[in-house]
């Protein structure tokens, strides 16, 4: 529900509602990151068996799934980011930020990761952790830079428009 709510304000370059509503969603998306991250920490084997019967893989994926969701708490910020751009009409950054995360950075970390840890198994699984931990600095530089430039000239035409 936040993308109408961005638009609309950034529509009607009102940058303080902007600012307000980003971090609402900012907030709100970390929580979700934080509560989903923390269930899969504590829980693995719930989420495992949602998959399979099978005893053995889910001892396995349990083990995984911990490995491979590392750092889901931070995905908050890519969410919230991401969403943004697209509300502020910078869908384009918003593509950019998706396929360095997963084409740039995830598909060659699967092929490093494993010769970089003594279980190559769970060096495929903490590609997706360590592109993520990369792709979320990456999003949130971007983003910053970005989201101050487009309030600047969001505040410069409020500015013009109450002259």
């Amino acid at each position: 529900g936040a993308q109408p709510v961005l638009s609309y304000n950034y529509g009607a370059k009102n940058a303080a509602r902007v600012k307000q509503a980003f971090k609402l969603l900012l907030t709100s998306s970390l929580v979700y990151s934080t509560v989903l991250w923390g269930s899969i920490q504590l829980f693995p084997q719930v989420f495992a068996s949602i998959f399979t019967p099978n005893e053995d893989l889910i001892v396995f994926a349990a083990k995984a799934l911990r490995i491979y969701c590392g750092v889901l708490v931070l995905f908050g910020i890519q969410i919230a980011c991401q969403m943004t751009f697209v509300s502020l009409g910078n869908a384009p950054c918003s593509i950019i930020v998706a396929v360095v995360r997963k084409f740039v950075l995830l598909i060659p970390l699967i092929y490093l990761m494993p010769q970089l840890v003594s279980d190559p198994v769970m060096g495929v699984y903490m590609a997706e952790p360590v592109a993520d931990v990369i792709a979320v600095t990456f999003t949130a530089i971007l983003f910053s830079r970005q989201f101050r430039k487009s309030m600047t000239v969001l505040e410069q035409a409020a500015k013009r428009q109450d002259a």
